[in-house]
């Protein structure tokens, strides 16, 4: 997935059942008749289905499973998203906050459990 189309202010995430793999192509057609214009939808791999899933159920990762350096890391992110929302008139200080952004969520990623084990994301 391309970063600049995560970054997107329009971008939405529905949960649909009991639809087959090829809904993707349909859903993707009806969407671009319904806005006359591209649009872009993907169907998640199984490790981040399941990941939605579970926090659509409300189901959170035990504390005793999260590392310190994990809950850190993941504070860092969310503080330096919600500047970037803050500050998302200055495009200079939004491109030096979301490079921020983006080396710590590497380091969560490096140093989490959650990704070294497969369980589902904290917060």
């Amino acid at each position: 997935m391309a970063r600049e189309w995560l970054e997107r202010e329009d971008l939405s995430v529905y949960v649909v059942a009991g639809v087959p793999k090829s809904f993707n192509k349909q859903l993707k057609s009806m969407l671009q008749k319904k806005q006359g214009e591209e649009v872009e939808s993907l169907r998640l791999d199984e490790d981040l289905s399941e990941w939605v899933l579970a926090r659509v159920r409300g189901e959170k990762r035990a504390s005793s499973k999260r590392s310190p350096a994990s809950k850190a890391l993941w504070r860092a992110f969310r503080a330096l998203a919600a500047a970037r929302y803050h500050l998302r008139g200055d495009e200079e200080m939004d491109e030096e906050i979301r490079a921020i952004r983006d080396r710590v969520e590497k380091l969560w990623f490096k140093y989490s459990p959650l990704h070294a084990e497969g369980d589902d994301e904290e917060e």
